[in-house]
């Protein structure tokens, strides 16, 4: 499949560096020289220096020999022309970067008209994460699944931890929980356990289940206390805070953000003018504790600059703030988060590149049983797929139990009817179902690809 990516920063990047992996036929454009070269020379990819909206660039990119234009510039208007242009040449299928919330609902009434295909704001995606994580303590690592019936939390096996030393076989029924472990990290060793696996002292392990199962789990081992938001502060006035805070309203939290630029502030407060906007520097430390800091539930650091977010981040979980959810981009600074039991950072550009992998993926298989979604789970080395079978599924009506599966691959949840429930031996999958897979194995394409 020939892919024409329009953008190289961020986004761009993270999107390009994952289908090249998976051995898409990826051209970049990008208008800065500098940029476009330190990428092919990383990755697997052909690079276009010009403007994505022009004519002669995209037909120098051969546009009309493409399945799928992403354009992932920083402007959205950009974006929304190479869109049209590259429809109107002959691509099938076209994907915007939309970013800016006026936008957003109009073009939700213009998608035909515009021919895109999809509509991606990491933004808007950023915001809806941070909500959804908000129940769980800064040592839970969380995801959400399967449109939202299903939580994935990875959890980091400490001292005195009632899991040590016990199989997972025993662990079910003696919590009374309908969770399931889906993956374990011994060292650098990373395996889909089983029933005879047992968990050691530091393993990090990942469940999965509804979130009132999983808070349930969690509650029981000692590593959630049950509490209630009511007011988070925010350090940084940007787009994903122009999201995240209606979001947070609707919940009847109360919000507090901290922005250097004044004519931001008073955008936000024109906006919202139920919130408090302190016009200031969110990384002093004075300032913080003059706003109440140690009061807070909730600290969000959404500056754009990494390290900033990690240190002030790092000095609001001291100060005994009970949730720090900071923004990060460059991976590298995982490791540190890690450290500092800090697992709940946010990272746009990934969630991104996971919802365009999934779109790419289900591209190629129209006529198969695509997969709806995707996430990759401790450190990208496991995904975690879900599947929908359709007529060419080749193990419908078979216990699961008599699959010959591949080694790495569990069928973790099956949703029937819109009930979803854990896989065991005697279950079955049936026409229409939805499948979640669990794999080690990287780039699975078809839900048959499961089977050995």
């Amino acid at each position: 499949m020939k892919i024409i990516i329009v953008g190289d920063g961020k986004v761009g990047f993270a999107i390009a560096k994952q289908l090249s992996k998976e051995g898409y036929d990826i051209t970049i454009i990008e208008n800065k020289p500098q940029v476009l070269n330190l990428t092919m020379n990383l990755l697997d990819v052909v690079g276009i220096q010009g403007n994505g909206a022009n004519y002669d660039v995209l037909k120098e990119a051969q546009v009309d020999q493409a399945d799928l234009i992403i354009a992932a510039t920083s402007s959205d208007e950009i974006n929304i022309i190479s869109c049209l242009m590259a429809k109107k040449m002959g691509v099938g299928n076209t994907i915007a970067r939309i970013r800016n919330p006026e936008y957003v609902k109009g073009l939700r009434m213009l998608k035909e008209d515009l021919g895109l295909s999809l509509q991606i704001n990491p933004e808007q995606t950023a915001a809806i994460e941070i909500v959804r994580s908000l129940s769980f303590s800064n040592f839970i690592k969380t995801s959400s699944f399967a449109k939202g019936r299903l939580e994935l939390a990875e959890i980091k096996v400490l001292e005195n931890s009632p899991l040590i030393g016990k199989k997972i076989s025993k662990l079910g029924d003696a919590l009374k929980s309908q969770i399931q472990f889906v993956a374990i990290q011994h060292g650098k060793e990373v395996s889909i356990p089983n029933g005879d696996t047992e968990i050691r002292l530091h393993d990090k392990v990942t469940l999965t289940g509804s979130t009132k199962q999983l808070e349930k789990f969690l509650c029981a081992i000692g590593v959630l206390q049950q509490r209630s938001v009511h007011e988070v502060m925010i350090v940084g006035g940007g787009k994903i805070t122009f999201y995240l805070v209606p979001m947070l309203l609707e919940l009847g939290i109360g919000v507090k953000v901290i922005e250097m630029k004044r004519d931001r502030c008073l955008e936000l407060v024109e906006k919202f003018p139920e919130i408090t906007v302190i016009h200031g520097d969110g990384t002093d430390h004075e300032l913080l504790l003059s706003e109440s800091l140690r009061d807070m539930d909730v600290f969000i650091a959404l500056t754009d600059n990494d390290e900033e977010n990690v240190i002030i981040s790092m000095y609001a979980s001291n100060q005994g703030v009970g949730k720090v959810i900071p923004k990060v981009n460059r991976v590298s600074l995982g490791f540190l988060l890690e450290k500092l039991g800090i697992e709940n950072a946010i990272t746009p550009k990934n969630l991104t590149a996971n919802q365009i992998v999934s779109y790419v993926r289900a591209m190629q298989n129209t006529l198969g049983s695509n997969v709806e979604s995707l996430i990759k789970i401790v450190d990208d080395q496991v995904e975690v797929l879900e599947f929908r079978v359709r007529s060419n599924c080749k193990f419908i009506g078979i216990p699961l139990k008599d699959l010959n599966l591949k080694e790495g691959i569990l069928i973790s949840y099956i949703t029937h009817r819109g009930v979803s429930r854990i896989g065991v031996g005697s279950s079955r999958v049936a026409l229409g179902d939805t499948v979640i897979i669990v794999s080690t194995q990287q780039g699975l394409r078809d839900i048959n690809d499961v089977l050995a």
